[in-house]
């Protein structure tokens, strides 16, 4: 198959995954309705060309054994080895129902702002106060989006962030590590189109909102990083999705760093999915020198952090292949002050944006990674 086929089912491919995109409740907050960009729409115009694409094999992106072995010869691997586990190892500990005893048989082993290692162990349902947050259990806190840590709060159609604490009936949302992604959320999504994700205050005590789910973070696809060649840090941020849709779930890059970027996986059994269709994620990626406690947040209109950031990411996996993009956030018309290159993968032509000019224009560009592949989005001057 031409490069140019490639290339185009490629970007039909990825845009058929419906963005993690804010929804309207938040019509204070500004900008988050960006044209190319809206979830919503985003589903509604592709969920036909994902129809034809699973009904009509023949439409399926493929790649010939040649095709994928030259491009293997030309993707640099990244140095580091950031694949997270698939299957989260059992913690064969009994529960003691109504008792946290969550401190005695663990360490936090945490470091830095977005890093967590205890993602491999069985959440304790009903047994952790509302008033505590789990990082025992991969959770990673947000203490500078609200006071307990928690990434959203929903409450009787509403959010307490301003509050910051999980109350009784409140579905409590949390941020999980790089390669992570939340694994709970409620099998009933309101018709609105809104989106609901996290624990449950029950009785005063967090509970498990997806039953067939005892971790609180599941592990995506790998093969994809981002990685740093500037002097500054950039804080990438995911939408907290599904949740509260907030762009506040945090990737710390740091100088010189390469880091993984979590890459929701469509093809898993029990992936989230908004009125039957697959989802993906989107980060929304600052200027350098952003921390991400001031870039991880709702932005002020003519502003640029948060869903004012320079550069928007794409990343999720469907059909047994990763679809990553970048694009220059419409919301903002000013030049970033750094490049962004994907390196690996198939795409027609390079796939980059120079200080915010996007190839592809505003739609920016998308590419295709194959099984066993690594892509990279490089920062660079």
């Amino acid at each position: 198959m031409k490069v140019d086929a490639l290339f185009s089912l490629a970007l039909a491919g990825f845009c058929a995954l419906a963005a993690a995109q804010p929804h309207g409740k938040h019509a204070h907050a500004h900008g988050r309705h960006a044209r190319v960009l809206k979830e919503r729409d985003m589903v509604t115009e592709v969920t036909t060309v994902w129809t034809t694409i699973e009904s009509t094999p023949a439409s399926t992106p493929t790649y010939s054994p040649q095709e994928v072995k030259n491009l293997g010869n030309n993707i640099p691997k990244p140095s580091v080895s950031p694949t997270p586990s698939s299957a989260p190892k059992k913690d064969n500990k009994k529960d003691d129902k109504k008792k946290d005893t969550s401190d005695s048989d663990t360490s936090n082993s945490n470091s830095g702002v977005d890093s967590n290692s205890n993602t491999g162990r069985e959440f304790k349902d009903g047994v952790i106060p509302c008033s505590k947050f789990p990082s025992d259990y991969g959770a990673v806190p947000l203490p500078w989006h609200t006071k307990d840590g928690w990434s959203g709060i929903q409450y009787n159609g509403g959010n307490l962030d301003n509050e910051g604490v999980c109350k009784e009936g409140a579905l409590c949302s949390y941020a999980c590590p790089p390669g992570f992604s939340k694994g709970q959320w409620p099998a009933e999504q309101p018709a609105s189109g809104e989106s609901h994700g996290g624990l449950l205050c029950k009785n005063g005590f967090l509970t498990l909102t997806r039953s067939d789910s005892k971790y609180l973070c599941e592990a995506g696809a790998s093969g994809i990083t981002v990685k740093n060649e500037l002097s500054d840090m950039v804080a990438v941020c995911r939408t907290d999705y599904p949740g509260s849709e907030n762009m506040v779930v945090p990737l710390q890059c740091d100088p010189g760093t390469e880091k993984v970027l979590t890459t929701p996986d469509a093809d898993s059994p029990g992936a989230y999915t908004w009125k039957g269709g697959s989802t993906s994620a989107q980060y929304y990626v600052n200027n350098a020198g952003v921390s991400v406690k001031d870039g991880c947040l709702w932005g002020k209109e003519g502003g640029e952090v948060g869903n004012w950031a320079p550069y928007i990411f794409g990343s999720g996996k469907k059909g047994g292949k990763i679809w990553i993009s970048v694009s220059k956030n419409p919301n903002n018309k000013k030049p970033a002050n750094y490049n962004v290159s994907i390196v690996g993968g198939v795409s027609s032509k390079k796939c980059e944006c120079i200080m915010g000019d996007c190839q592809g224009g505003d739609a920016g560009c998308t590419v295709a990674v194959a099984p066993g592949e690594h892509a990279t989005f490089r920062l660079w001057k």
